[in-house]
């Protein structure tokens, strides 16, 4: 197998870095892709409305889309370098719930030719940022279990109930949320889908703050919310076949939190060819030389899934058993990584900035943080990563079946 781009595509990789480094201020910290580390500093979320912008205007956003709701109709292969590049520098502007498997997807395969054309032209010209509801307090891994209930009275839908884990929400302004239309059908069929705008009367967003302290996640609350009923998408009490189209899309984010944390292990790299500990760089010492080098050696591995992956989305294959595994690797990567730097870091790892205040970062106050405070932040956030987006334990059921293995056996019952 050949991993070489062609020339056209590395001409496309070398516009975007050359973008990127234009673009990005030069103290940019970096975003992770699903914006967690977006409230590090006050200025990042305005940085990132402009970056969008600029994507857009640049024709990066909605690149593979149809022409007619504002996209490029390119090859595939440009949206796959376009996330790589992005992800890896921690840019915004391209998030996973618009362009990456996003609301934009789901608007194209089930959306209605109304929504497509109020909303998919919105994203393409940057104006909007999204998030998606599905979690509640009881509805995590088994998602069936949904509560928010949405009444049909009218030409409205009544939202009452509540959502929690919504990330980034407090950030977006439109969402698909999942809510249960028919509460007496059995549970995976009473479930729809809305467009839902954040600020609409009735909704309230609190952030909840993550203990690496900042705000990702949001608990959403819905008091007697009105919701047009043309804003369904996809059938009333057809939701679970959306549900499963977004959580497919979903974990095949696994490849940007590899390329993601493949900055931060070069970051780690370079840290260590700068420190000197005992008249010498750190990086001449064996054992940390050996566990960098196998750290790299993982994350090729899992990056080549990722190629595998996009593979596969560029010849029509069935994508949905590699993105699980995608989604294992991704997580656990991260974590393994966070793990690396705080051993080879020591105590400095575990420094953030003076006072913990992650929007003051100041160059005198905390001369001793390294790296911007990076490593204590992914130790902390990628505890989540085996658990968001579906918990490593069902991405590895899902990989069980798909390779045919059988069920666990039910017990015998008692006598």
């Amino acid at each position: 197998m050949d991993f070489r781009f062609t020339d056209e595509e590395e001409a496309f990789r070398k516009e975007v870095r050359a973008f990127l480094e234009k673009e990005l201020p030069s103290d940019w910290p970096g975003v992770d892709p699903d914006m967690y580390h977006e409230d590090a500093f006050d200025h990042i979320h305005e940085v990132s409305m402009e970056t969008q912008k600029k994507f857009a205007a640049k024709g990066w956003l909605g690149l593979t889309w149809p022409k007619k709701y504002g996209g490029q109709e390119q090859p595939l292969w440009k949206q796959m370098i376009l996330e790589q590049e992005v992800t890896y520098r921690g840019a915004p502007g391209v998030d996973a719930y618009q362009f990456i498997g996003g609301l934009g997807d789901l608007l194209l395969q089930f959306g209605t030719e109304e929504q497509k054309e109020k909303y998919l032209p919105m994203m393409v010209r940057g104006e909007i940022k999204c998030a998606t509801g599905m979690s509640e307090p009881n509805a995590g891994s088994d998602l069936a279990n949904l509560q928010l209930r949405a009444d049909l009275q009218g030409d409205y839908f009544i939202l009452n109930g509540q959502k929690t884990w919504q990330s980034a929400a407090h950030r977006a302004q439109l969402a698909p949320v999942y809510v249960r239309t028919d509460p007496e059908a059995y549970k995976h069929r009473g479930i729809s889908i809305v467009l839902v705008d954040y600020r609409t009367p009735g909704i309230t967003i609190s952030p909840l703050v993550m203990m690496s302290g900042l705000e990702a996640f949001c608990e959403v609350f819905y008091d007697n919310v009105k919701i047009p009923k043309e804003n369904l998408l996809g059938e009333l009490n057809g939701g679970w076949k959306v549900m499963m189209a977004a959580l497919s899309h979903e974990r095949s984010y696994g490849i940007m939190l590899i390329m993601n944390i493949r900055r931060d292990l070069d970051n780690l790299v370079k840290y260590c060819r700068e420190t000197v500990v005992n008249g010498e760089p750190l990086s001449n010492d064996t054992k940390v030389r050996n566990k960098l080098a196998d750290m790299a050696s993982q994350l090729e591995v899992a990056r080549n899934m990722g190629f595998k992956m996009n593979y596969l989305a560029l010849t029509g294959g069935d994508v949905t058993q590699t993105a699980n595994q995608i989604k294992v690797l991704g997580g656990v990567m991260t974590q393994r990584v966070a793990a690396l730097g705080m051993q080879i870091m020591g105590l400095y790892g575990q420094l953030g900035p003076v006072g913990g205040n992650w929007r003051q970062m100041d160059p005198n106050k905390d001369k001793w943080t390294k790296l911007g405070g990076r490593t204590k932040h992914l130790y902390l956030s990628t505890v989540c990563n085996t658990i968001a987006a579906g918990t490593t334990e069902v991405a590895r059921n899902a990989i069980a079946g798909g390779l045919g293995l059988p069920r666990e056996p039910k017990p015998a019952p008692k006598k």
